[in-house]
């Protein structure tokens, strides 16, 4: 204290010092004052820590962070390990109904969840529908519809955002929106990432009873939510592509190359499971004559209605082609030879009673089609002879008079009252 004392008088001596006096002292006191209180520190009931206690900490601290990233490099690694063989079969134009499952599969890998669960966006009616699943109960069907903005799925879609449960339960703090719906009580979704693409939302990935979390576990399920997106988005520009080769411009059915093979495929596959596949071939009456009269372009158009009609009236199964010119042409599977005719009939009326531009100054005071059905096994055993059946009682239908449709003569009829027939008819 003597020391300070005279420290203290010597700086009064110059006027100027007085601050750093008082900072000094103030310095003095702190270290005196913190000095007295570590010495009761050890007699009372606080003890400090020693430098093996800190070490210790660091170290326990050190190795949580080192586990921490190593867990989080192991879902990076699996991650990328898997990606080779995803953007493998997206450039293999992947098939839309093998994207959930490979969605799926990375999922599960990279988080060890208990259920997971994949919705594709039906655009026609903005609502998801549930394709795949891990973790669901059986009551819980396939084709599970969830409205857009309805629950934290429905959010998720309708704001195009990831999302985890802090962000579900913040959100319905500040904005008071309800993200619980009581159809929703199976889904556990903790996760949950939209599949976008160029703005369009394509379908949702939700994830729950995560096994392996990770820092950044939103951005990796939107990693993979993306690549889900391109892939649907790649099989819908494939699709079109594919369909439009497989097109015929002016009429929009099928044609006769991919008929052809459509065919070849059903007769293969009726061989195998011995069910009836039907042929109906029809063509348009005196249409040349209609051609000459009105012009072509006014032909094309009977050509491009007839289309349109024929595609309003088959059923998805079905296939429906331009064969050539004015000849149609449509493929019926799992139809036996009544039902073809009864399909052929009501085409014929629709044909006959539309309202085709100039359709009065034809023959029969109408656009009108002549068409024979023909039906495997009983009128041949592959395309080619079931074409040909159905070729041949097409004309038989010209020979009684065109407007209307032939059944495929049986075997009974002789080959010279099927060639008489087959001469009769002209366009």
């Amino acid at each position: 204290m003597d020391v300070l004392k005279q420290a203290w008088s010597r700086l009064l001596e110059f006027p100027d010092l007085g601050w750093a006096a008082a900072v000094l002292v103030a310095l003095c006191c702190g270290v005196i004052f913190g000095r007295r209180r570590t010495r009761r520190a050890f007699t009372g009931t606080v003890v400090p820590r020693s430098d093996a206690d800190m070490a210790a900490q660091v170290l326990r601290d050190m190795k949580a962070s080192v586990a921490r990233l190593e867990a989080e490099n192991a879902g990076f690694q699996h991650f990328f390990q898997l990606l080779p063989d995803f953007t493998r079969e997206i450039n293999n134009r992947m098939d839309r109904r093998a994207v959930g499952p490979f969605l799926l599969k990375v999922t599960e890998q990279l988080f060890a969840p208990s259920q997971v669960l994949v919705f594709s966006l039906d655009e026609r009616v903005n609502t998801l529908v549930l394709t795949n699943q891990r973790g669901l109960a059986e009551d819980v069907k396939m084709g599970f519809h969830v409205k857009v903005g309805e629950g934290r799925i429905g959010y998720v879609a309708e704001h195009k955002v990831p999302m985890d449960t802090g962000d579900f339960i913040r959100e319905m703090r500040q904005t008071g929106v309800s993200l619980e719906v009581s159809g929703h009580l199976r889904f556990r979704t903790e996760l949950c990432a939209p599949m976008v693409h160029e703005g369009r939302v394509m379908g949702v990935i939700s994830v729950g009873g995560i096994s392996r979390h990770y820092k950044y576990e939103k951005t990796i399920l939107s990693l993979i939510a993306d690549l889900g997106s391109i892939a649907l988005h790649n099989y819908a520009l494939f699709s079109q592509v594919q369909e439009n080769a497989n097109l015929d411009g002016l009429t929009r059915l099928y044609n006769k190359r991919f008929f052809m093979e459509r065919l070849a495929h059903e007769m293969t596959r009726a061989d195998k499971a011995h069910h009836p596949v039907s042929l109906f071939l029809f063509d348009l009456d005196n249409f040349k004559q209609y051609n000459d009269r009105e012009g072509h372009q006014a032909g094309d158009e009977v050509l491009r209605v007839t289309g349109r009609l024929l595609r309003e009236m088959v059923r998805p199964d079905d296939i429906a082609a331009r064969y050539g010119g004015e000849e149609f042409v449509v493929i019926l599977p799992h139809t036996p030879k009544d039902g073809a005719l009864t399909f052929a009939e009501r085409i014929l009326r629709r044909v006959a009673g539309h309202d085709y531009p100039n359709a009065a100054r034809q023959p029969l005071g109408c656009v009108s089609l002549s068409g024979g059905v023909a039906t495997r096994p009983d009128d041949g055993s592959d395309g080619q002879a079931l074409i040909a059946a159905a070729d041949a009682a097409l004309y038989r239908a010209k020979g009684k008079g065109r407007n209307r449709v032939e059944a495929a003569a049986s075997s009974l009829m002789s080959e010279s009252e099927e060639e008489h027939l087959a001469g009769t008819g002209q366009g």
